[in-house]
């Protein structure tokens, strides 16, 4: 290759690594919800998403888990087009296959990108899926991961998005109040979460300010209570948040004299 050629390649790699960072249109920028509440366990000690926590969300519109953080991210079909921008004879290879040659992966896949001659190293995973969408998941991830080491939508990673998204405040202004259960919630901790709802539903009292009492009174949360621990804190709700008697709807209350006593 001469001189010539050499400033040719030089030119074509500066412009076209140049056109993969530029930013992209905010019309392409989706949003990733994390979730950041508390977590469950189930017996085998592994945590999982209470499914109270699924609500619509009030920042992206989508149904998930909240409260939670926001990431912002260009998916794999903008990410691709942009290579072909850059660069039609763009590629990428696996860092290690089998004997068959298929990439090896378990659970997670390492390749090479390489863009106008350039190599970078990504990292992708299956984001929990399984079966032939876990691969498809692991390579669309690798190209995103290994395509950000050239710049393409850097700005976004560097762009912290520290927001976090509670669940939408009640018709009243104050913060709804969901029951955080486990999915085996026994009788005795429904029994503590639905009076700590009734208490939130008539306005007497927040119910995340009693969920917070009640941890801060047992240094326990209300949804891992023993039997036990939930006959007490009952009494506690009782005697420190306690609910008038709720008149009938329609019926004015009866003074004594008004009540015509029948002798049996």
């Amino acid at each position: 290759m001469g001189a010539s050629e050499k400033i040719a390649m030089a030119q074509w790699q500066e412009r076209g690594l140049a056109k993969l960072r530029e930013p992209f249109p905010e019309e392409d920028i989706e949003l990733r919800p994390v979730y950041v509440g508390p977590y469950d366990f189930n017996s085998e000690g592994r945590r999982f998403v209470p499914a109270s926590a699924v609500q619509k969300c009030p920042r992206c519109g989508k149904t998930h888990a909240l409260p939670a953080r926001h990431l912002r991210y260009v998916g794999h079909a903008r990410v691709t087009e942009r290579l072909n921008e850059v660069d039609p004879a763009w590629g990428w290879r696996p860092m290690a296959v089998t004997a068959s040659g298929e990439p090896v992966t378990h659970g997670v896949l390492w390749i090479y990108l390489t863009v106008c001659g350039v190599e970078r190293i990504g990292f992708g995973d299956a984001g929990g899926k399984d079966g032939p969408d876990a691969v498809k998941e692991m390579i669309g991830d690798a190209i995103r991961n290994a395509a950000m080491r050239f710049g393409c939508g850097l700005a976004m990673w560097m762009d912290e998005d520290d927001e976090v998204t509670w669940p939408p405040d009640g018709e009243d202004g104050r913060p709804a109040f969901k029951p955080h259960l486990p999915a085996r919630a026994t009788k005795a901790q429904r029994r503590l979460a639905e009076a700590i709802e009734a208490r939130h539903t008539l306005g007497l009292h927040d119910g995340n300010e009693l969920a917070e009492a009640i941890l801060a009174e047992f240094a326990e949360p209300y949804y891992r209570m023993n039997e036990m621990q939930v006959e007490v804190a009952m009494e506690f709700l009782d005697e420190a948040f306690p609910v008038p008697p709720q008149p009938c709807e329609g019926q004015d209350p009866l003074f004594g004299d008004d009540v015509e006593v029948i002798p049996v």
